[in-house]
């Protein structure tokens, strides 16, 4: 088989992408509980945040595989006091989507806190979702009644307001 023939390009060119390929898989599985556990801080911390007189203890995470495998948008769900449901979340926007987390009181169904932890979409536009103003706009609020939507970042912020909902909808099935 001559060096330049189609077919010895075609089996080198596979050859080299198969052993990238395996490369990438291994790095993938050698640095993945690194970056799980790197999530998971940065969870607490924003959990620490949002509630700074409380310790981690005071959050207990919620196994309810039912509710998250209907609703993949929720990454994690955390019970903070007697009543109040916490929900990490994340949702398509324009761009890169938001990361946020959100505590509903069940009880009369308020809004407790709010928090992004990422943003990925259109800066100063989409990531206006980040700022205070948003949270302030939503903390206190029925948590299923009208929330308003950032205007210019309808398509940022329409996702979150709907996986709130959504949330307010859940966090009286939490136990």
């Amino acid at each position: 088989m001559k060096k330049d023939s189609i077919l010895h390009l075609t089996l080198f060119l596979a050859i080299v992408a198969a052993i990238a390929g395996g490369a990438l898989a291994f790095a993938n599985q050698l640095t993945l509980p690194v970056i799980e556990e790197n999530n998971l801080k940065a969870e607490k911390q924003t959990l620490l945040e949002m509630y700074p007189e409380a310790s981690l203890d005071d959050f207990q995470p919620v196994t309810d595989d039912g509710i998250m495998a209907d609703h993949p948008e929720i990454e994690s769900i955390y019970k903070y006091g007697d009543s109040i449901v916490v929900f990490k979340c994340s949702v398509s926007g324009f761009d890169g989507g938001t990361v946020f987390v959100v505590a509903i009181d069940p009880v009369n169904n308020k809004i407790d806190n709010f928090k992004t932890i990422s943003n990925g979409d259109t800066k100063g536009i989409g990531s206006k979702i980040t700022e205070p103003a948003f949270a302030e706009s939503v903390i206190g609020k029925d948590a299923d009644g009208q929330l308003d939507t950032i205007s210019g970042a309808t398509i940022t912020s329409t996702p979150v307001v709907e996986a709130i909902q959504m949330c307010a909808g859940l966090a009286g099935e939490i136990d």
